[in-house]
């Protein structure tokens, strides 16, 4: 399956834990799914690092789960679909 469109929302920051939150969705052919990421990085991280990073963790949960952990389908991020990051600055 190919991964067409990336959408990051509802992104915040706590200092107590030093932990990036948001919401990424992502376009997989005639679907969306919506996964919650979490990473542990420093505070003042360059925004498109933080956005690749969600991007990565989103697909490594994607990858887990049993129809392409299985096999059965691949999944692969499109050439043309960049992080956004209007809401990570």
């Amino acid at each position: 399956m190919l991964v067409t469109n990336v959408e990051i929302s509802q992104y915040t920051y706590c200092e107590r834990t030093e932990r990036h939150t948001a919401n990424v969705c992502m376009t997989l052919g005639d679907m969306f799914v919506t996964l919650f990421c979490a990473l542990n990085m420093p505070e003042n991280e360059c925004p498109k690092t933080r956005a690749n990073a969600f991007v990565r963790d989103a697909m490594r949960q994607l990858r887990r789960m049993p129809e392409y952990r299985s096999g059965r389908s691949s999944l692969e991020l499109s050439k043309h679909v960049t992080a956004p990051m209007p809401l990570l600055a």
